[in-house]
């Protein structure tokens, strides 16, 4: 009896269970029949933190995965606290979005009276898609709530101003400073004196509205002891370009843009005084300067022979760019790279010995498409003026891969091409210190060529 009475229970058990698989697969049906979501009926199925981790790591590689980071801290309190640092590490902020991130960081205006965890797992703070959304004081606001995690911070157009400057002085882990989309800057002087303290800053972008006093000493300028990238934009003409302004031996990347007032023989007094004495300097681009002659930079590579990559506007330069033969009124020792004060000698060619990258862009001029050719830079190779180019990026504005010119730059690529094997075979230039297993690797080896952009 008690047998029999326990088979028909189990049996009753199973067709109940059968039915209410039936009932499920058939609402599921329904529901996408309809349109609608589907709702986990089954077990919650729990994962190991580290897994979880993990997943949100591969996840958050991408900057644009917000909406995904924000809806897996939605799925559980596990999922919440392994995915909030990563949600709030670089917010993607833009108008509709930005009154509730600001209230999750700023719950209040007072920071004692309502404190908010969040603040502090911001690492990355971009504000250049905002435009009336902030005030300066939100800005300001900001900067001191994020000071003790802030990493890197990109500047908004309209609410950055001199009131955000003692709040900014306080983010002792900041690597990264952008305002060149500052409309309305605050005193130089000011802002020098606020990013010198700054001990790990190693990238800084002026705004293009820049201006100097008067009556500055530029002497009295102290850069952060860290800062290896440097950018240079708007009315620095009186200052920098006329080599007041000294400039810290740590730069690696000199950046001079957009500064409507600059003169070419400014620009030149600059790169001879205050840039060429730069013995780390890799990295320096030259673009949008309305007021430089078509022949303006012709010099430029004999005046930094340290450069390894250099991007200019075929604006300012000619073919004599490249010929030794332009060069043989200096009569400067370090040009020529004569040591003890000794006359440089002409009767041998002079060269730009490690020119690895050229840039060549367009600021805007009409008719400077033809002013730089690939056949001037094959000449240029061939008689070992730029012995160690490898990669040529050129802008599209200048039709590099037009029907005429086509031709001409695939055999200028062919050259870099063989040019970089050579390096690898020799092991010269960048694969100087490479192994053998690392060729594959390397981005120099795949980059050698011409590239548009």
């Amino acid at each position: 009896m008690a047998d029999n009475l326990a088979k028909v229970t189990l049996d009753f058990h199973k067709d109940k269970s059968k039915d209410v698989e039936n009932t499920n697969a058939t609402s599921l049906q329904a529901a996408d029949d309809a349109g609608e979501g589907r709702e986990w009926v089954g077990e919650p199925i729990y994962l190991p933190d580290e897994v979880v981790l993990q997943i949100i790591e591969y996840i958050a590689r991408d900057h644009d995965a917000q909406r995904t980071l924000a809806s897996v801290c939605l799925l559980s309190r596990q999922w919440h606290s392994a995915g909030v640092s990563y949600l709030y590490r670089y917010p993607d902020l833009y108008g509709p979005n930005f009154d509730k991130f600001y209230n999750a960081i700023c719950p209040s205006k007072n920071l004692h009276i309502r404190y908010s965890r969040l603040s502090k797992l911001v690492k990355v703070l971009d504000m250049t898609r905002l435009v009336h959304q902030s005030s300066k004081s939100t800005t300001a606001r900001m900067l001191g709530r994020t000071k003790d995690s802030l990493e890197e911070f990109r500047a908004p157009q309209a609410s950055f101003a001199s009131n955000c400057l003692p709040a900014l002085a306080k983010c002792q882990n900041l690597r990264s400073l952008d305002l060149s989309l500052v409309s309305e800057s605050p005193p130089l002087p000011l802002l020098f004196r606020t990013v010198s303290h700054l001990s790990t800053l190693e990238i800084f972008r002026l705004p293009r509205s820049s201006g100097f006093g008067v009556h500055h000493n530029g002497d009295a300028i102290e850069w952060p002891p860290k800062l290896a990238e440097l950018s240079l934009s708007g009315g620095i003409d009186a200052h920098f370009l006329h080599g007041v302004v000294s400039f810290p031996q740590t730069l690696r990347s000199i950046v001079v843009e957009h500064c409507p007032l600059a003169k070419g023989y400014a620009v030149t007094h600059l790169l001879r005084n205050a840039i060429r004495p730069l013995r780390n300097l890799e990295y320096i681009k030259i673009a949008h300067m309305p007021r430089l002659s078509a022949h303006a930079m012709d010099d430029i590579l004999f005046l930094l022979p340290q450069i390894k990559k250099l991007s200019i506007s075929v604006d300012y330069i000619t073919p004599a760019m490249f010929d030794e033969g332009h060069f043989s009124h200096f009569q400067d020792p370090l040009i020529a790279g004569v040591e003890n004060g000794e006359q440089p000698s002409f009767g041998q060619p002079l060269s730009h010995e490690h020119l690895h990258t050229l840039e060549l862009t367009n600021s805007g001029h009409p008719n400077v498409e033809e002013k730089i050719s690939p056949i001037d830079i094959m000449i240029a190779m061939d008689e070992c003026t730029l012995p160690r180019l490898r990669v040529v990026r050129v802008s599209k504005s200048l039709h590099w891969h037009s029907n005429i010119t086509s031709p001409d730059a695939e055999a200028l690529s062919d050259a870099l091409q063989v040019g970089s094997k050579r390096d690898w075979e020799n092991r010269e230039g960048v694969f100087a210190d490479m192994k053998r297993q690392d060729y594959e690797k390397a981005d120099w080896a795949k980059r050698a060529g011409v590239w548009s952009f």
